[in-house]
């Protein structure tokens, strides 16, 4: 498989990328490597078969060749590497036409493949400049040989050496059309195949936003609804300092989650709209985390979850230090959302090679087997937390995109009713 592969990338080379030139140009530069050994090869054969007139008109034939081939490969002037092409032929065919038996010689089928060619890779706007002049000056030679039959010639010296030259010419002629014909297929193919892949991409962007809108709509509402109510409450009936505090507890919650949602839905909005910039750099997970960590420890201690943080102080990554705080601030949040009063919250790291491992565990509620395999998109079915905390389920969706962005992998283990175990991969800086 290697020495094909190496043909494949030579051959890429000479023809051009695909991602730089387009499919006209690499069309356009196989023919012009493709027309230059087989004149070499006519060269030799005119020789050989005494036709030396033809066989030295081949090396200026050659020279125009590798020049088109110059221009449209190394400077991106095909249209003028084609103007060069479609004169050159025609005047080297029209030239020996009446001296090489006419159209019973071989110019006829150099005709054909020069119109064939210009069809292929002839721009629009060029296409009816040089095929609508191929066919006129065809037929012009045509018509010349029609009333002046007497004005056509023969090179050959026996009826052996023409049906040499004709089968000759005959074959490079369809090899050629073959060529470029199954070259159009393929790419007809992969360009059809990527069309089908992208418009599946689309439709799943589109079920995705779709879905990630009606979710924001409703969960939106539900925790504005929840504050207005509260505020109303406190501004219109008299009620106890006690209820006064837990209405004021309530209002916080409502706010930070919706602060958190607001913020994750921001998140994705703009990876959506802009090219997402990643700033990879050497950083220790322990001064990287422990604001973020420490956020999470008041939040989990108004829920009475004991919210744990073992990580080395000298242990270096390789990641972005605010993807990484979004990464870890969404799994803690999503921790201690789904654990009861009294349970624990753990954040640790270990070294596996040159891996770092982050582990966030909880001894939670758990997730279902059957959710687990879209734990990290849209799918999954929308929960609440154990103190009715709710989301919209982006969390993990950006979690997951942003750990793939540092080179890392995320995973997760769980069983229901008995706690769920995140796993971060990121590069270790060992030196």
């Amino acid at each position: 498989m290697k020495f094909p592969n190496q043909i494949i990338k030579h051959w890429s080379a000479l023809i051009g990328d695909e991602l730089r030139y387009s499919i006209e140009s690499r069309i356009f530069n196989s023919v012009s490597i493709f027309a230059t050994i087989v004149a070499s090869i006519n060269a030799i054969i005119n020789f050989a078969l005494g036709l030396d007139l033809y066989g030295y008109l081949m090396f200026p034939l050659i020279a125009v060749l590798l020049f088109g081939y110059y221009l449209s490969r190394y400077k991106d002037k095909l249209n003028i590497a084609i103007g060069i092409f479609a004169i050159t032929f025609n005047l080297l065919c029209g030239g020996t036409y009446f001296a090489a038996d006419g159209s019973n010689g071989v110019n006829l089928f150099t005709f054909i493949i020069i119109i064939f060619i210009l069809s292929v890779v002839t721009p629009k706007k060029q296409f009816w400049i040089w095929i609508p002049l191929n066919i006129i000056f065809l037929a012009i030679l045509l018509t010349i040989e029609y009333l002046h039959p007497e004005m056509v010639k023969t090179i050959y010296v026996d009826k052996q050496h023409k049906l040499i030259d004709t089968a000759q010419t005959f074959f490079e002629v369809v090899i050629l059309m073959s060529i470029i014909t199954i070259y159009i297929k393929k790419n007809y193919n992969r360009e059809k195949e990527l069309a089908k892949k992208r418009l599946v991409a689309l439709e799943n962007s589109n079920q995705t936003k779709n879905r990630l809108f009606s979710i924001v709509a409703h969960d939106l509402n539900s925790p504005l609804s929840s504050i207005e109510s509260h505020l109303s409450l406190l501004n219109e009936i008299d009620i106890s300092n006690e209820e006064k505090i837990e209405i004021e507890k309530q209002l916080l919650s409502s706010t930070r989650q919706t602060s958190e949602m607001l913020q994750n839905i921001l998140s994705w909005a703009k990876d959506q709209m802009d090219e997402v910039k990643v700033n990879l750099s050497s950083i220790s997970i322990y001064e990287t985390l422990k604001h973020t960590v420490s956020l999470q420890k008041s939040i989990a201690q108004e829920k009475e979850i004991n919210l744990i943080f073992l990580a080395e102080k000298d242990l270096k990554v390789i990641a972005d230090p605010d993807m990484l705080q979004l990464i870890v601030r969404n799994l803690l949040n999503n921790a201690i959302k789904f654990s009861l009063p009294g349970g624990t919250v753990k954040l640790s790291t270990s070294s596996l090679e040159d891996k770092c491992i982050l582990s966030i565990k909880d001894d939670g509620i758990g997730i279902s087997e059957d959710q687990l395999p879209f734990i990290f998109s849209l799918k999954s079915n929308a929960t609440y937390g154990t103190n009715k905390e709710k989301g919209v389920g982006l969390g993990l969706k950006l979690t997951k995109t942003y750990v793939e962005l540092q080179n890392g992998k995320i995973w997760v283990e769980s069983e229901l009713n008995k706690g769920t175990n995140f796993f971060v991969s990121l590069d270790l800086v060992t030196s």
